[in-house]
């Protein structure tokens, strides 16, 4: 009891200084009201290289659209790039998370660190020798996790933040993934990276999980082209009990995941349909996360006995799922300067989600996301599936 009186003072006191007006305090409003601001050519195709456009889409504290024209002209963009392609697109959407938004004018922010990242991409696609896309076009879902401009008090907004990323995680954003996904898969041979970070990471998850387990539901055994041929997930704010749920419906279902090619062929797919990445030196995730749950969840009536070997509820719901051994399947560390992912043998999950734990060598900290290391696993991964190649298609099935 005596924890729970001092996770009361402690979430108390940062309410209460987070009601107060402070200097720094990062308004709430909407940051990209033109097209000239919400839409930007970064790049134009050559035979030999890939355009790149650049979309912002934002959505309120309630996950309301701020201006729903930017969806609109955002699936227009889409639409045409499609239409003038010869070689298909690659659509990219990228959910940040805490302390960021989409201020086009933060130094160091994760829009410009977006912008640059999708630049890069283009530039490496035709080194991969496959098919490449002739146009990347980067959709950038812009939400409120920044609340103040002050280190010290932006520390303290993380469980407000969290509750506000649960809220976007609803109607619109669903309807805003569906549509970009729809829209772009209209040409067969267009390729789809859906990412988010941190918090940014559980409204991607929280969103799409029930539209994925609907699909499958829908598909019978003959199975179903998933919305994007990536989810990727990286160092998310997502409870154990969430992510444990959709394991144990994929493992139900049977679920596996395949690569289709235009001729009819299938190929069992090397990698994952979805994809989470931890740093188990993640302190936000491992330390701040289940203080803030274990707060929050105090009060609810948890499960003791789930069935042999699982977990009780209350440890899965208290702890991000990136942390809890019972939910990893892989882990990631470097030998030898090499990247390694190991399958864990015997792991409960065994499923096309992948939840990797990384080493300390590959990602230092929550935000450390852009270090060549990190980058080269997240490479890594999404060769796997042979993401950059338009010939083949990601499809789920499920045991008839």
């Amino acid at each position: 009891m005596i924890w729970r009186r001092m996770l009361l003072i402690i979430h108390t006191t940062g309410i209460l200084m987070l009601s107060i007006q402070l200097p720094g305090c990062v308004s709430n409003q909407i940051y990209n009201s033109s097209k000239d601001k919400y839409l930007s050519e970064l790049a134009t195709p050559t035979e030999e290289t890939t355009g790149v456009d650049l979309a912002i889409i934002e959505f309120d504290e309630f996950g309301m659209h701020w201006e729903p024209q930017q969806l609109e002209d955002t699936l227009k963009l889409i639409h045409s790039r499609n239409a003038e392609s010869s070689r298909g697109i690659m659509l990219v959407t990228y959910t940040h998370g805490w302390m960021n938004n989409a201020n086009p004018d933060r130094e160091n922010s994760d829009l410009a660190r977006f912008r640059a990242g999708m630049l890069k991409l283009a530039s490496g696609l035709h080194a991969e020798g496959a098919p490449a896309p002739d146009h990347v076009i980067g959709v950038y879902l812009g939400w409120r996790g920044a609340t103040n401009r002050l280190p010290a008090w932006s520390f303290l907004s993380f469980w407000d933040r969290k509750n506000a990323a649960e809220r976007v995680a609803s109607y619109q954003m669903r309807e805003t993934l569906f549509r970009l996904t729809d829209t772009a898969k209209k040409r067969p041979d267009t390729k789809i990276l859906l990412s988010g970070h941190s918090m940014g990471g559980m409204i991607l998850a929280r969103t799409l999980a029930p539209t994925l387990s609907t699909f499958l539901l829908a598909s019978g055994p003959d199975g179903v082209p998933v919305p994007a041929d990536l989810i990727l997930l990286q160092n998310p704010a997502l409870d154990g009990l969430a992510a444990f749920q959709l394991i144990e419906y994929l493992k139900r279902t049977g679920a596996k995941a395949e690569l289709r090619h235009p001729d009819g062929h299938i190929e069992p797919a090397l990698g994952p349909v979805i994809v989470s990445v931890t740093s188990e030196a993640d302190w936000v995730t491992r330390v701040a996360y289940p203080v803030g749950q274990r707060f929050q969840n105090h009060s609810l009536a948890f499960r003791q006995d789930l069935g042999e070997g699982l977990p009780p509820q209350a440890e899965m719901a208290n702890q991000a799922h990136g942390h809890l051994d019972f939910l990893i399947s892989h882990r990631a560390y470097i030998e030898n300067g090499e990247i390694v992912i190991e399958k864990i043998p015997s792991a409960y999950n065994d499923t096309p989600f992948w939840i990797v734990q990384a080493s300390e060598g590959i990602c230092r900290n929550h935000g450390d996301l852009y270090n060549p290391k990190f980058l080269r696993l997240i490479e890594t991964i999404t060769k796997m599936n042979r993401l950059y190649d338009t010939g083949v298609q990601t499809w789920i099935t499920q045991a008839p």
